[in-house]
């Protein structure tokens, strides 16, 4: 049985490495394009604006169209990369095609959902615009055919990657998402002028059958993502059954998820994500850490104040908790060994905690993501300033970070008595660098965040703008100090790919998803039961927490906030909670929920890294998180600590 199974996965990689190149490269390509136009075009629209007074047309819905591309040619790359998020596994760990029932439900429930969406994106696509309208100059349902495109070059990619059993899992797959589609196939038909007895036959027994078993499917889809099956395909695919067994087409789940990424906050995350990666194929890091070392160096434990800053940087413009762990932790690593003492656990414990303790600092893609989410929920009687909100979050944030910090500087300074006492390895002596001359070397990177926070607090610029500006600025300076070329640079750019579009796919999937239970008034069902089973608002707020890190276990921030936050707010509205101080908890929680055991996604991440068992990567990080936990309480009970800048 082991022999089969290893042909078979050796098979699957052959048969997939056949067709990768081409994919990769064509991905690779459309991505890029789309990267530098979404760069390109609100630069240039905002230094003409400026300088004559009169902006490029249609600049700012074409550069938010371009990220539209951007997304599904990056979750093509995804796919490639097999690096989807999933519940049972972190990026750089794929499913061993020689385990093949797993593989085959994964395989069956991806190719399912993945067929039906493309039908329904190509219906969208060619139904749902107008063709005079225009983003500059492309129409916009040019633009959209990103979306077919995308699904079904992830289609054949997960039909590709298996063989023997799962393949034809997969094909059973492609029958099913087809009948699940069937509406959506008529349309597209009664377009090209075909009226199909057959099709119309199909499109009522698809609805009929998703009437009568699909709460069966939403739960036999819903237990698949614990084999494995990625979070967007389970998102996509329950919002696919709901929305169908409700007499609605997929459509309607595409229009929500276009809504969503076509909204000019959420076309910010990838610019931003961007930045970070440019960021990371720099010497930034280093440059950082000689700066905070610097200015630390005389106090005990510096080094661990050096580390978790220039974690909390990282983690601010990627919007992901791993740049950091998986580009700088090694380095950093070494740092706090080398220069505190610190034991190898301890140190790799104190990273793995920081790897996120940037979320709540602007321009944070949690904070812009739940602002955006919470808007839609509170809808437009009810506006939330997300200028308040980045306000508000300061004060938490650094709290997160001081607490990190200053156990990393206990813990130092417990090393170097224990050194003293001849009870562990002391510290190599490790000369201090010189303030002026680290300082003027980082002087772009320390410029950068101070540069965006005076734009946005300003309104001088939109997000995407500010994204667009930081991605040119830190190119920029990458080439004029020779740390990039050409070649090295599109090469950064292209390792952000697969993290935009596996984030804006799972973004996309979960607003479907989140649309239906609105739309349904499940959100108000579970506030009237909660608050009829619950009259305490300590005891609420105590139950969230609970809810949140679990929530932040199980699934990434963005999905966890865009499935969540519509069920928790009106919740929170009815024991009068603050709308800020709420998603403070919210995307606090969330972050605190990486390094919860056993499954925070950062002990995963960290455990490859630091090539550590992840027995060992848990209780290195518990006294991390026990303290960060704290955090989460006090914020939660003392609501000024987040409302003090509110306004």
């Amino acid at each position: 049985m082991s022999d089969r199974g290893g042909k078979q996965g050796e098979g699957a990689a052959e048969s997939a490495s056949v067709a990768a190149p081409g994919f990769r490269k064509a991905a690779k390509l459309v991505a890029t394009v789309a990267a530098a136009a979404a760069v390109a075009v609100p630069v240039l629209d905002f230094f003409i604006l400026r300088i004559f007074q009169w902006g490029i047309p249609g600049a700012s819905p074409f550069s938010i169209q371009s990220v539209l591309v951007l997304a599904f040619a990056g979750a093509v790359i995804t796919s490639l990369d097999g690096d989807h998020l999933a519940l049972t596994k972190t990026p750089h760990h794929g499913i061993d095609t020689r385990h093949r029932i797993q593989s085959s439900v994964v395989s069956f429930f991806s190719c399912a959902v993945e067929s039906a969406f493309v039908a329904g994106t190509l219906s969208f696509a060619l139904l749902g615009f107008d063709r005079a309208e225009r983003a500059g100059f492309v129409p916009y349902w040019i633009f959209a055919l990103a979306l077919p495109a995308g699904f079904l070059g992830m289609l054949v990619l997960d039909v590709l990657r298996v063989k023997g059993a799962p393949r034809a899992a997969a094909a059973a797959g492609i029958l099913a998402g087809i009948f699940l589609a069937s509406p959506s196939l008529g349309n597209l038909a009664s377009l090209a002028g075909i009226f199909s007895p057959l099709l119309d036959s199909l499109a009522a027994a698809s609805q009929g059958s998703m009437r009568a078993l699909g709460l069966i499917l939403a739960l036999a889809l819903g237990v698949s993502a614990f084999l494995g099956t990625p979070l967007f395909v389970v998102l996509a695919g329950l919002a696919a059954i709901l929305f169908t067994a409700d007499g609605s087409l997929i459509e309607l789940a595409v229009t929500e998820s276009y809504a969503m990424l076509r909204s000019p906050q959420i076309a910010a995350v990838p610019l931003f994500t961007l930045t970070g990666f440019l960021l990371a194929g720099t010497n930034s890091g280093e440059r950082l850490v000689t700066l905070f070392r610097a200015l630390f160096g005389r106090v005990r434990g510096g080094a661990a104040v050096a580390a978790v800053t220039v974690c909390a940087f990282f983690s601010v413009f990627t919007g992901s908790s791993g740049v950091a762990i998986l580009a700088l932790g090694p380095l950093l690593a070494r740092v706090l060994v080398d220069a505190e003492g610190l034991g190898d656990d301890t140190a790799k414990g104190l990273l793995t905690a920081s790897g996120a303790v940037g979320l709540l600092f602007p321009p944070s893609m949690a904070v812009i993501v739940y602002a955006v989410t919470a808007q839609y929920s509170y809808g437009p009687e009810n506006p939330l300033d997300i200028l308040a909100f980045f306000r508000s979050s300061v004060i938490p944030g650094l709290l997160f970070v001081a607490v990190t910090a200053g156990a990393g500087i206990y813990f130092a300074a417990r090393e170097r008595k224990g050194a003293a006492a001849g009870m562990s390895r002391p510290a190599v002596p490790v000369e201090r660098p010189s303030i002026r001359k680290s300082l003027w070397a980082a002087l772009p990177e320390t410029f950068l965040p101070f540069g965006i926070a005076l734009l946005f607090f300003s309104g001088t610029a939109t997000l995407m703008e500010i994204g667009a500006l930081s991605v040119l600025y830190t190119a920029v300076y990458g080439l004029a100090r020779k740390e990039f070329n050409v070649r090295s640079l599109t090469a950064s750019a292209a390792k952000a790919f697969p993290v935009i579009g596996g984030t804006l796919i799972l973004l996309a999937a979960a607003r479907a998803f989140s649309y239906f239970l609105v739309d349904s008034g499940i959100p108000d069902m579970a506030a009237a039961f909660v608050t009829s089973q619950i009259s305490s608002k300590l005891l609420f707020l105590l139950l969230l927490n609970l809810l949140l890190l679990a929530a932040g276990c199980l699934m990434d921030v963005f999905s966890a906030i865009l499935v969540l936050a519509p069920l928790v707010i009106p919740v929170g509205q009815a024991f009068g909670i603050h709308p800020i101080h709420l998603g403070i908890i919210f995307v606090s929680n969330l972050m605190v929920g990486f390094i919860t055991p056993p499954i925070g996604m950062n002990l995963f991440l960290a455990s490859y890294a630091f090539d550590r068992p992840l027995g060992r990567v848990w209780k290195s990080v518990s006294p991390w998180f026990l303290l960060q936990l704290a955090v989460v309480i006090l914020i939660t009970y003392i609501p000024a600590l987040s409302l003090v800048f509110a306004g």
